[in-house]
């Protein structure tokens, strides 16, 4: 925590040795005014930045700052030091260095940032609050506008009410800081990407007790694939007060503008993981129209982040956010997406989607630190609640034919598309929860519970009402050495936003459990953080693809996942960094239909392992310089029924790089070795495309 102290108006009196009366009697009668100093006391927060690889705290695993070492669930940091070294231009990007965690199950899909856990999609969290709400409504949060991104792994609706069995992703946002900083970014890459980008942060008065911090992004891109563009407006202003070391507000802003269209082009079967007669698609096939694709998206974001230390023991706290996003959908996409007997043609359906969103969302919660006897707790006690209102205009049916490997455009009459409107849904959550985190010497245990009642309601329907229990119990035992054993047991409760197209009925909300073992190990004076785990879990009312509408989704009765996952963070020295992971999964859908049962988790790679490797240097005696390779292997993964095989991926990443004072430039290649690959094959017959090769140069200028 920054701690401003200011020293003035002091006098020190000057001693000399003068008869009485002399000169240097006169002198001492003069006071010597010096000027205020401030002190910057280096501590982390588990909110805040990280320098390197390596957090060691974090907020999101319990909603207190807690050591990582003492939050009984697995959780991975991802630093911005570490966003930036290996390039990351989405946050699906960096999550690839994650254990448990698939970053791009869909590939290069420009339509939001797809991801697993576990074998299930995550919650996607901002500061703390949900961020997302239902499917193609929203835009995508830029990692640039990011302090860090945390994956926790594992149910934890006991904190947070809607997580999924799988766990979320907590993104936590650059938040004004003391010192003064500027950063200047400009970039250019592959498929013409050109961004600039600012971000500029320090005081606005002289007691520090204001501060500001504006970042703001413009992108020109086009994509891998044709016809399809990737620019970006975003200007997210935040201020502080502090008017003393006991109260904090912040305000933040977020005004984004996003320009894009479909390159998920739910290509078949045949064509991609299988043999047809023509070969092999190009990875830059576009399916839809030229002039009538789109994916357009707008959002306005107000913030307010409050933190109040009522006393030595007692710190109130509350969050608040309030969006509004409007989405401009527009695609074609071949359907059913089975070859003609051409072997080269598909037929094709338009679909037009406008969807208006509203949501609030809020979390208070009171945070006091008090004895009995001889435990020590950490009290956690807080209500949220969130609401959501979703309007929409859609428009779907059938559109003309096209040629896969010679595709000639222009042949529909977008006159044709007529746009209904759709029910208004509106949902809502509120929730109680309490936690307390006990000490007893070296052992520490977490136990909480929650009761959560949501609506959910559809125009025309019948309200949907639900209300849960979840609870997380845990123990932890601190060796002295940095090693943390620990067991838990956790619960999750997710109210589903949507209906259900075949049917017109609303979502079941997914429950789920989970049993986890795991270890920590942090080496006292170290740099380094390795993690290991094993777990089981179950979910009930798993959300899976429906076979017969891309569009759509059903729900399944029973899933189970087993899996070990293994990180390491390794501060090999001062200038060498190392990110070591390895993952592996049994899933299978116990209960479900009956072409499903028995089978793997769709999209759900068995085994994912990945190394990561960062050196800085000298050349000729020039210090500044550094070079970053890494190698991810995603296994193989099925279709959700068993009969369909993706197969394995290897993949290479790089980066040189060289700091100069206040200068920075950097070269990033994902992909490097240029493979064709498939990130996911569904029994719904279509495939994703993964990411070719992308090279991006970024040169930062920092005063």
């Amino acid at each position: 925590m920054s701690l401003a102290i200011a020293l003035a108006s002091v006098a020190l009196p000057v001693l000399a040795v003068e008869p009485q009366g002399g000169p240097a009697a006169e002198q001492a009668e003069t006071p010597v005014e010096l000027r205020p100093q401030y002190v910057e006391a280096v501590r982390e927060e588990g909110d805040g930045p990280v320098a390197g690889y390596v957090a060691k705290r974090s907020v999101t695993a319990t909603k207190t700052d807690t050591p990582l070492l003492e939050a009984p669930q697995s959780i991975s940091v991802v630093t911005a030091d570490r966003i930036r070294d290996q390039g990351s231009l989405t946050v699906q990007d960096s999550l690839r260095y994650v254990a448990g965690v698939r970053g791009e199950t869909y590939g290069l899909d420009s339509r939001g940032d797809s991801a697993q856990i576990r074998g299930s999609s995550p919650l996607l969290m901002l500061n703390g609050l949900q961020q997302s709400f239902g499917s193609y409504n929203n835009t995508r949060v830029d990692p640039f506008t990011l302090e860090r991104i945390e994956v926790l792994r594992g149910p934890s609706s006991m904190l947070y009410g809607q997580s999924p069995v799988g766990g979320l992703v907590n993104m936590v946002s650059k938040r004004p800081r003391e010192e003064q900083s500027t950063e200047l970014q400009v970039q250019y890459g592959s498929f013409d990407r050109k961004q600039i980008a600012v971000d500029s942060t320090g005081p606005l008065n002289d007691e520090r007790s204001l501060l500001y911090r504006v970042v703001a992004i413009q992108r020109d891109s086009d994509t891998q694939v044709d016809h399809v563009k990737d620019n970006r407006l975003l200007l997210m202003p935040s201020l502080t007060w502090r008017p003393s070391e006991d109260f904090e507000w912040t305000l933040l802003a977020n005004v984004q503008k996003d320009d894009s269209g479909t390159n998920s082009s739910f290509l078949p079967h045949r064509g991609t993981v299988l043999a047809a007669p023509y070969g092999r698609y190009d990875t830059d096939l576009f399916v839809s129209e030229p002039g009538y694709d789109e994916y357009d998206s707008e959002q306005i974001a107000l913030s307010s982040l409050a933190s109040w230390r009522i006393s030595d023991d007692w710190t109130l706290r509350q969050n608040l956010r309030w969006q509004r996003s409007e989405v401009s959908y527009q695609t074609m996409y071949g359907w059913p997406p089975v070859l003609g007997p051409d072997n080269r043609t598909v037929n094709r359906v338009y679909y037009v989607s406008k969807p208006e969103v509203d949501v609030w969302v809020a979390d208070h919660h009171v945070e006091g630190r008090f004895d009995t006897g001889a435990l020590q707790h950490q009290l956690l006690i807080g209500v949220d609640y969130q609401r959501s209102d979703a309007q929409s205009r859609q428009g779907r049916g059938a559109s003309t034919p096209l040629d896969l490997y010679a595709p000639v455009y222009g042949t529909f009459d977008a006159s044709q598309v007529v746009l209904l409107d759709q029910p208004n849904q509106h949902t809502r959550q509120e929730g109680i929860y309490v936690q307390d985190q006990i000490r007893l010497n070296n052992w520490v245990a977490t136990i909480g519970l929650r009761k959560d009642w949501a609506y959910n309601k559809v125009q025309g329907k019948d309200a949907q009402k639900d209300d849960a229990v979840t609870g997380r119990y845990a123990l932890t035992y601190l060796f002295d050495n940095g090693v943390a054993p620990y067991l838990s047991y956790s619960e999750s409760f997710q109210p589903s936003i949507g209906i259900n197209q075949a049917t017109g009925q609303a979502y079941k909300p997914l429950e789920g459990e989970q049993w986890e073992l795991g270890v920590k190990y942090q080496p006292q004076g170290s740099g380094s953080l390795y993690t290991a785990a094993v777990f089981d879990l179950r979910e009930q009312n798993r959300q899976m693809p429906d076979p017969n509408n891309p569009l759509n989704t059903l729900q399944s009765g029973e899933t189970r996942a087993r899996g070990l996952e293994l990180e390491a963070l390794v501060e090999v020295d001062a200038d060498w960094d190392l990110i070591a992971t390895y993952t592996r999964l049994d899933t299978e859908v116990l209960k479900g239909a009956a072409v499903q049962e028995g089978s793997r988790l769709a999209s759900t790679p068995e085994q994912m392992a990945s190394l990561w490797s960062l050196h800085r240097f000298s050349l000729a005696g020039i210090p500044g310089f550094k070079v970053g390779a890494g190698v991810r292997y995603v296994g193989a993964s099925w279709d959700g029924i068993d009969q369909l095989k993706t197969p394995s991926t290897t993949l290479y990443d790089a980066m040189l790089g060289y700091d100069h004072d206040e200068w920075s430039v950097s070269l990033n290649a994902t992909n490097l070795a240029d493979d064709t690959y498939y990130t996911t094959c569904l029994s719904r017959g279509d495939c994703f495309t993964g990411n070719r090769r992308t090279l991006v140069g970024t040169l930062s200028y920092r005063f």
